[in-house]
């Protein structure tokens, strides 16, 4: 079970369900998705002005597969930003023409398309799999490791429950069946007490 695909532990953790960077890691991912680009523009060739947003495209799809749509909006937004009063006309300085504001906004429309794709794909491949789980088997619990630890999930469920390490899940499961074995002992000796 430990190298299974589907198990849930490995499932939870794959880029196909929900993205893998959450808290530092993500806001580095999300201040490189902004500079790196934007350093990448401002060294090109000035007179390259047509294109001046599709730079940061890669780096928006980038920042929501590895971050979420939370993260990759703001890359769009600081983006937008820059593409603004950095790249476009004279520098530091909002402009407000109209080819300029249709420039942003095709930037913005298409960024927000890609991450709306993202997240359809990865809600729809989530309940596929919550839907196969559940034709397969209706009830019960999996049992899985994942370098170490133990992990419980039951079908139609999204996430995991970490059980912790194997040894002491072990020791925990054992202690358990014993504690059932000797509820049925009693419940036995209770039932021949009380037939006559």
């Amino acid at each position: 079970m430990e190298n299974d695909f589907a198990g849930r532990s490995r499932i939870s953790k794959n880029w196909l369900f929900a993205p893998p960077l959450r808290g530092a890691p993500a806001w580095a991912v999300t201040v490189a998705s902004i500079v790196i680009p934007t350093f990448i523009r401002l060294n090109m060739l000035p007179d390259v002005d047509d294109q001046t947003c599709t730079i940061f495209f890669p780096f928006v799809l980038a920042t929501s597969i590895l971050c979420g749509w939370r993260y990759a909006s703001v890359v769009i937004i600081s983006t937008a930003i820059a593409c603004n009063t950095i790249l476009m006309g004279a520098p530091y300085r909002f402009h407000f023409t109209r080819a300029e504001f249709e420039g942003i906004g095709t930037y913005v429309a298409y960024s927000v398309f890609m991450i709306a794709v993202i997240r359809l794909f990865r809600g729809a491949a989530a309940r596929s799999l919550r839907q196969a789980g559940a034709k397969s088997n209706g009830k019960g619990v999996v049992f899985s490791l994942d370098r170490g630890e133990a992990w419980a999930s039951w079908y139609g469920v999204d996430a995991p429950v970490r059980l912790g390490p194997r040894d002491q899940v072990v020791h925990m499961m054992e202690d358990f069946i014993k504690q059932v074995e000797l509820g049925k002992k009693f419940e036995r000796t209770n039932e021949d007490r009380l037939t006559p």
